[in-house]
């Protein structure tokens, strides 16, 4: 006679381990998912005040610029996020960069004459200012601003071409090319006309001097005017 297997007893609700799992693997998923939502609203909360922060900075810095232009936080707000997540956002490193290489400009202080490129702090000042421009002139994607940089560039080079005697052909050629440059991004450029009008002058004046073997130590001669000459710079 054949025997019968024993039924076996039904398992309690929930004593089958696979379900514990999936219970505590949900519960587990329901817990994070509820900590990225948290941590997303805070990060979207700190960067609504950033974003608020860098616009204030911006027309603030603006404003304190007139004043003091030797400020080194202009344009800038403490962020709550790091990498300027913001200023991305805002589409606005262009404008900072921009400003601040105007900035580095006016520093570099190209209307004393008295000022010598042997100076270190001189040549540093005008180092950074060339510097920034070529960087706005390379990487800006609005022509005006890139043709304002190729200007301030043909500013810097006028400025040189008073205080320093050595390599003044290659210098001279960098600032008309310069000066070109703008012209050709902004036909609109009245200064970087006027400029390159003058650079023309010291270029015949350059040629004129060279050719009596003599040293001019203000090229343009007297009677000049505008950036490049007595107050060389004064185109900006």
């Amino acid at each position: 006679m054949a025997s019968v297997a024993p039924e076996r007893e039904p398992m309690e609700p929930g004593s089958d381990p696979r379900a514990r799992r999936r219970a505590v693997a949900g519960r587990i998923a329901l817990g994070a998912g509820a900590l990225c939502c948290l941590v997303l609203s805070a990060a979207l909360a700190m960067l609504a005040v950033d974003v608020s922060r860098q616009s204030g900075a911006l027309r603030a810095g603006d404003v304190r610029y007139a004043v003091a232009p030797t400020d080194p936080a202009l344009w800038r707000a403490d962020s709550l996020l790091p990498l300027g997540v913001e200023s991305r956002l805002l589409g606005i490193d262009d404008d900072v960069a921009f400003r601040q290489a105007v900035r580095a400009l006016r520093l570099a202080d190209l209307g004393s004459l008295s000022a010598s490129v042997s100076d270190p702090e001189v040549a540093i000042r005008q180092n950074e200012a060339q510097a920034r421009l070529e960087a706005v002139v390379a990487d800006d994607a609005d022509p005006e601003r890139r043709s304002a940089a190729a200007g301030f560039l043909g500013v810097l080079g006028l400025a040189r071409l008073v205080s320093e005697v050595e390599n003044r052909e290659a210098l001279l050629s960098a600032t008309l090319a310069s000066l070109r440059l703008a012209i050709a991004l902004d036909p609109s450029n009245d200064d970087a006309k006027y400029n390159l009008e003058q650079a023309y002058q010291r270029g015949r004046g350059l040629r004129l001097t060279e050719a009596s073997g003599g040293e001019n130590p203000t090229p343009g001669g007297t009677g000049s005017s505008g950036a490049g000459a007595g107050q060389p710079g004064s185109g900006y």
